[in-house]
Parts: C-alpha cells; structure tokens; sequence
C-alpha cells in the first residue's frame, strides 16, 4: 500500500512550520507556493542595495514559539531601544523603560508630557505583565481601550502613547482590539523587548526552509481550488493527496474553499510603509519614534540602520515610516516627507524614496476582535486542515504555532 500524501497549500511561516514538524517525524510531503520565495507576508527586498520589509516588522524574541522553533543567533537580532521618541506639540518627548534605562528614565521623571498618575499605573502594569502565559485569557472579552480606562490609564496616555503604539502593532488606533490580545503583547515587549534581524525579516522563513527535504518546495505554483483529498494548480493540473493543509491567509482560504465552513472574513487591516535613504547625520539611537499629536500621516518612524547597519549599503541611513491603513494620495511622498521634517530637521527634505509598500491584508481583522478561550479548529474535515495566524493569534508566535498544531493533527490521524 503506498505511503499517505500530504500536500501543504502555502509557504509562509504557518506553512513553513507545519513543514518542519512533517519534516521532523520524517513524513514526506510538498509545498505549493503561488509567490517567488517563501514567508507569506514576512518577506523582504532587496532594492539598490538596501533590504526592505513589505512594511515595518519586529521580531519580540519573548514568544514562546519562536523562542522554541528558531535559531536567534543565527538571525543575528538586534534590539530596538525599550521606549520610544513621542512628537507631541512640536517636540519630542522620552519615554524610556527605566528597568533598561534607568538613567533615561530619571532624566525625563520631570516630564509632564506624560501625567505622574499614568506613570505609576505604567509600572503596575509591567509588574501585572510578569505574570506566567496564558494569564490574558483569565482576562475578560473587551476592547483594549476599555481595559486601559478601567486599568486608570488617562485620556492623555491613551492618546499620546498607547494609540500610536500598539495603533502600529494592531494596525488600528481605535484600540477596539481585544484586550486578550493587548495584554499578551505587553507582556512579550516587557519582557523581551523587540528586535529586527540583522539582515531583514526575510531571514525568519528562509530559516524555517533551509532545512525542507530537497524538491519539497514548488514555488510559482499557483493553487486554485482544494477540495477533499485534491487540490488544482492554475495549471489546470489536479494534484490528489490523502491529507492537504491550507495555510494560507484567512481570505483566501475562504476564496479555495467557499463551501466548507470557512466563514467569509472581515476586510483585513492595512498598512502603508515607505522607506527613505540618506547619507546626513542622524540621531544614533534604534528608537522608535511615535506621532502623539495624532495628526498623520505617519504614526511611526525608525533608523533602521541605527539597530543594524547592514540594511544599507556602507555610509547610508535607511528610515521606515509607517502609516496606519492605504491612504491614496497622490501627494502622499510630500506630506510624509514635510511630517519628518517636524521630527528630524529639515534634512529630511533631501531624503531619497526607496519605496512605498501598500500592504491592503496585512493582519486578519476578526481573530484580533475577540481572541476567545481557545483557538480556531485546526480540523476542517478528515483529511483537511486549516493554519495561519488568523486560527491561533494574529502574531509571528501565532502563527508557529498554528502551523505545529496543523502537523500534529495531520500525524495523529495518521496514527
């Protein structure tokens, strides 16, 4: 009797971890990827010789998965500064972790950018944050804005902090995301920070598939339909397996299988990122910095190249700026440009565009409205399986491990 068929439908990091755990129990199985190279939406460029993220993205070394499934050392993270720069009527203002920079911190105790009220329940937050995982769940179902409110947080560091920041992480300012969700990536800054790889984000999934068995990779390979125990190539090829696995985004998992109780998502989140490059003196910090004013269009900026220099070529800048959602200005270059003149001088005017990136799905919505007690059923139907970040959490941790739990059923029904 030939061996069982696994086919897995996508290559990002949900995929690629599934992958690894097939790869691990020494099942055989194959990639079919629609893209040129693997990572889903954490995928980076190369342009001019500069390495850009498809829109600004983080690695917090604290997840659990990650921690478990990668090799830090081999991706070379570099920290980011625990705090950030917040331009709030027209100057900056330090917010610094005074557990990491303690010196910082007492430097700035005598700013009332930030009300002595909300800095006292900044600390019992952290201290709240140092309880063990899983703690967000015993949390109640309800936004994060009220949760804030409820915690004694004012108007003020809701506006002039936590809106642009974790506004940059939901990719929503509204702060109507879960509470559950909030509080679990509170806990994974306070207690790794965050970090970018040194050569770019693409280096998390080319890790994950350097060690694939060889051939068991298809990119260019386009999947237009699945259905029970096939699916079919744009090539019009049918392909059988005895077990497929859909890791793939929310929206197209709803578009190659609109009749099997995949509900028809939300409209995804959506941002904006471009990159600028200079050869000017910058301030030397890998600091994030925050728009408090909320005025736009940018919410947040950073040197890149400040935490790692090898983004660039020798002697150049490069600076993110991120917008929340697809503004489509034609005059969006200019008003960006005018903004960072606000936060770093006038020099900024002389900035090069490398390259604007309009990311329309760049995070499932639903998942991130309600997180629940329990993830999404990994199992469709016999044989069928489903994993991504929108199944598990909408996070680089989520989506490790929904793509684990995805090869763990499809091993246990193998028996």
């Amino acid at each position: 009797m030939p061996s069982p068929t696994i086919a897995i439908v996508g290559a990002g990091l949900s995929g690629l971890a599934c992958a690894r755990a097939l790869a691990k129990a020494g099942r055989p199985f194959t990639i079919y990827e629609a893209a040129d190279g693997v990572g889903g939406r954490v995928r980076s460029d190369k342009v001019d010789g500069f390495t850009l993220d498809r829109g600004f993205q983080v690695l917090l070394p604290a997840y659990p998965e990650a921690r478990r499934v990668l090799d830090y050392e081999g991706l070379h993270l570099k920290p980011l500064y625990r705090g950030a720069n917040v331009y709030f009527k027209n100057s900056l203002h330090r917010l610094a972790d005074p557990f990491h920079h303690p010196l910082d911190a007492l430097m700035n105790l005598r700013d009332t950018f930030i009300p002595w009220r909300d800095k006292w329940h900044t600390l019992m937050l952290w201290k709240e944050a140092a309880g063990t995982m899983g703690i967000e769940r015993r949390l109640p179902e309800m936004e994060t804005e009220d949760y804030l409110r409820d915690f004694g947080f004012t108007e003020a560091m809701l506006d002039r902090f936590f809106r642009p920041f974790f506004g940059g992480v939901f990719l929503e300012k509204d702060l109507r995301t879960s509470a559950r969700m909030f509080f679990f990536l509170y806990a994974m800054f306070r207690n790794g920070g965050a970090t970018i790889p040194a050569h770019g984000i693409q280096a998390i999934p080319d890790q994950l598939a350097v060690a694939l068995p060889p051939g068991s990779l298809k990119l260019n390979t386009p999947v237009t339909s699945v259905r029970k125990n096939e699916i079919t190539l744009e090539t019009g090829e049918i392909i059988r397996a005895d077990h497929i696995v859909l890791a793939v985004s929310e929206d197209v998992a709803h578009r190659l299988l609109p009749d099997t109780g995949v509900e028809k998502p939300k409209p995804g989140r959506s941002t904006t990122c471009l990159y600028f490059s200079t050869d000017q003196a910058l301030p030397s910090e890998s600091i994030l910095y925050l728009d408090g004013d909320n005025r736009g269009p940018v919410n947040n900026a950073c040197v890149l190249t400040n935490a790692s220099p090898k983004l660039a070529p020798k002697g150049q800048h490069l600076i993110s700026t991120s917008i929340v959602g697809a503004p489509s200005s034609n005059e969006l270059e200019d008003v960006v440009r005018e903004q960072m003149t606000r936060w770093f001088g006038p020099g900024a005017r002389q900035w090069k565009h490398l390259r604007t990136y309009q990311i329309r799905n760049a995070q499932p919505e639903s998942r991130q409205l309600v997180l629940g007690d329990s993830a999404l059923s990994t199992v469709l139907e016999p044989g069928l399986y489903r994993c991504g970040d929108y199944v598990e959490d909408v996070s680089i941790n989520g989506a490790l491990i929904s793509g684990r739990k995805a090869a763990e059923a499809v091993l246990g029904s193998m028996g």
